[in-house]
C-alpha cells in the first residue's frame, strides 16, 4: 500500500512539529543522547470535581489553569496527567505553559492543541488499560515491513507498547514494525518488533507482542520513566473548589 506523506501536517500541528524531530532520514553520529528530561506534572480531580468547569474550549484548543508554582518557561512543552480519584487509568496530554505576568493568582495557564479534555477526564473510571502510560521524548528510528524507514519520537511507553509521535508518513494499523532508540549502542537500543494497533494524524500506537522476557532496553527505558513521573509536580483539586457549587474556579485572565 502506498504511504501518504505527512509534509502539510507536520507544519499545521506544532504539538508535534518540533524543529528537528521529523526528518526522513538520520545521521546517528550526529545525534543527541536518546533520552531527553520529560517535563511532567500531576492534577487529580477528586469525585466531586466538575470538571468541564476547569477548562476553557477556544477554536479548537483547551485552556486549563493549574493553581501551583511551576518553574517552565513561558511557550515551554510539557506533559499533564490528569487522574480522578477512583480511577487507575490517568489521561496524559501535551500542552504549552502561559505563565502569568502579575497576576494575583498563583499558578500557570495551560493550552492544548486539542478540544474534548473534559469529557475524556470524565470517562476515566470506565477506561480499562493493562499496562500504565508514562511520559517520554526519546528520538526514534523506525523500519517497516516494506522495508521504509523513518525517523520520529517516541511520546509515551508501557511494558507492551508506545506511542510515535512526528511521523513523516502514514502507518498502516496491523502492520509489523522495528523501533529503536537512537543515539545509543545496538543493545542498550532495540525495542523489538511491535505491531501498529492505532493511526491518528501524525501518531501512531505500537504494541508488543507477549513473549517470555521483555528485551532489557525496553524494561530500563519503563523504569527510567516511572522514576521521572515520581518527581513530578502534583496537585489535587481542593474540595473547597467553587466548581462543586456550578462556578467557575479561582483564575486569572485567561491568556489571548
Amino acid at each position: 500500500m502506498a504511504r501518504r506523506r505527512l509534509v502539510a501536517l507536520v507544519v499545521k500541528l506544532p504539538v508535534e512539529a518540533l524543529p528537528g524531530h521529523t526528518v526522513p532520514m538520520i545521521d546517528d553520529s550526529k545525534t543527541k543522547p536518546a533520552l531527553v528530561p520529560v517535563a511532567l506534572v500531576r492534577y487529580q480531580f477528586g469525585p466531586t470535581a466538575n470538571v468541564p468547569l476547569h477548562f476553557h474550549e477556544i477554536d479548537g484548543r483547551s485552556l486549563f489553569f493549574f493553581p501551583a508554582e511551576l518553574p517552565h518557561r513561558d511557550g515551554q512543552w510539557i506533559f499533564v496527567e490528569f487522574a480522578v480519584v477512583g480511577s487507575d487509568v490517568p489521561c496524559l496530554a501535551r500542552g504549552r505553559v502561559r505563565t502569568q505576568q502579575g497576576a494575583s493568582v498563583v499558578g500557570s495557564w495551560l493550552e492544548f492543541p486539542i478540544a474534548g479534555l473534559p469529557a475524556i477526564i470524565k470517562n476515566l473510571a470506565k477506561t480499562r488499560r493493562a499496562q500504565e502510560r508514562l511520559p517520554v521524548d526519546v528520538t526514534a528510528s523506525v523500519r517497516c515491513a516494506d522495508g521504509a524507514k523513518l525517523v520520529c519520537r517516541i511520546a509515551d511507553v508501557s511494558a507492551e507498547g508506545l506511542r510515535l509521535s512526528g511521523l513523516p508518513f502514514f502507518l498502516n494499523v496491523g502492520e509489523d514494525l522495528s523501533v529503536e532508540m537512537v543515539g545509543m549502542p545496538r543493545a542498550q537500543s532495540d525495542l523489538g518488533k511491535g505491531r501498529v494497533v492505532w493511526v491518528r494524524a501524525q501518531e501512531a500506537g505500537i504494541h508488543f507482542a507477549r513473549t517470555g522476557s521483555r528485551r532489557t532496553s525496553l524494561v530500563k527505558l519503563v523504569e527510567d520513566a516511572g522514576a521521572a513521573r515520581s518527581t513530578a509536580i502534583q496537585f489535587a483539586h481542593l474540595e473547597s473548589c467553587r466548581c462543586r457549587n456550578g462556578e467557575r474556579p479561582m483564575e486569572p485572565p485567561r491568556p489571548p
